[in-house]
């Protein structure tokens, strides 16, 4: 947890927020936004590199506050602390959406735009959502799942599900939406990693050796195969068996991993979008302008038809 004080230098030495920071003056030269995702991990790389440039080009500052862990606490501190340095505002993916609706409240009655990206907090008074439209995503993950059934002539078994936090509205909606598609007879179990992906992977290995039903796994959580489907044994041996995978994000070795394997797909994601289009949805609220209440973007689902050409694009 970054201490308060910490943030406080970062913000008064390297940019230059406030004119005089240990006399408490406020005399703003330029506009603050501050994002704070989930936690810091490569998953979310891309939103922050379109969010900076993005702020670059609007000549605002920006200010990257991730969490130590996926503890909704966490995020209500950091909630607090950019209530006290006085930004103009903040854009979040939400660990606990019912934990972190009156800290959101809390901000906005501050005067602080207060947006959520990737995973909302919709009972808040936060200003809008950016991201994916998650319910249909898991619908989407769910027909995928059917079609690669379909074209390997097998029958559905048991699927095995993997969820991130078990609190994140991201991931509720998009089991929500495969639910109904999937009947919850044929889900042998929903797993929730908390984000941490040793424990992710340690969760699949355990369910698909006691359980030989299985031979479906959904991740709507996706960063345990990022690495590499053949750098997770279980999962590895779980595939080579013919085992029915729908994954969720990219990476290099996925997808060429996919692309060799066509009992698999993932789905992807515009992380650049969500950075790019929240700063600039942000800013033209807090200066008073035009913006969007909701910005919802489709899943691209890439499977071993399209695989080639998704990775020339990385």
């Amino acid at each position: 947890m970054k201490k308060s004080w910490i943030l406080l230098t970062v913000l008064c030495i390297l940019v230059g927020v406030f004119v005089t920071c240990n006399q408490g003056k406020h005399e703003k030269k330029e506009i603050v936004i501050a994002i704070i995702p989930k936690v810091d991990n490569a998953i979310f790389d891309q939103v922050k590199e379109s969010a900076i440039k993005a702020a670059k080009g609007l000549g605002i500052v920006l200010t990257w506050e991730a969490p130590t862990s996926i503890d909704g606490k966490k995020q209500k501190e950091l909630i607090e602390n950019l209530i006290q340095y006085k930004v103009d505002g903040i854009l979040i993916s939400c660990n606990d959406a019912e934990l972190l609706k009156d800290p959101i409240n809390k901000a906005m009655k501050a005067g602080i735009k207060v947006a959520t990206f990737d995973s909302d907090c919709p009972k808040s008074d936060r200003i809008f959502y950016v991201g994916t439209d998650n319910k249909k995503a898991g619908k989407v993950c769910a027909e995928t799942m059917m079609n690669l059934y379909r074209k390997a002539n097998k029958n559905q078994g048991q699927i095995l599900v993997l969820c991130g936090g078990v609190s994140a509205l991201n991931m509720a909606e998009r089991l929500s939406g495969f639910r109904s598609v999937i009947s919850d007879g044929k889900i042998a179990e929903v797993l929730y990693s908390y984000e941490i992906p040793d424990y992710g992977k340690e969760l699949l290995t355990y369910n698909l050796a006691r359980n030989h039903k299985i031979n479906g796994v959904q991740m709507f959580w996706g960063v345990p195969v990022l690495n590499g489907v053949d750098s997770f044994p279980a999962m590895s041996k779980f595939m080579k068996g013919g085992g029915i995978s729908v994954f969720f994000d990219v990476s290099i070795p996925l997808l060429n991993y996919i692309k060799d394997h066509p009992n698999c797909a993932t789905m992807k994601q515009d992380f650049s979008a969500m950075g790019r289009d929240g700063v600039t949805n942000l800013y033209n609220a807090i200066k008073g302008k035009t913006y969007k209440i909701e910005i919802l973007y489709d899943v691209k689902v890439i499977d071993h038809n399209n695989v080639t050409a998704e990775l020339k694009k990385l």
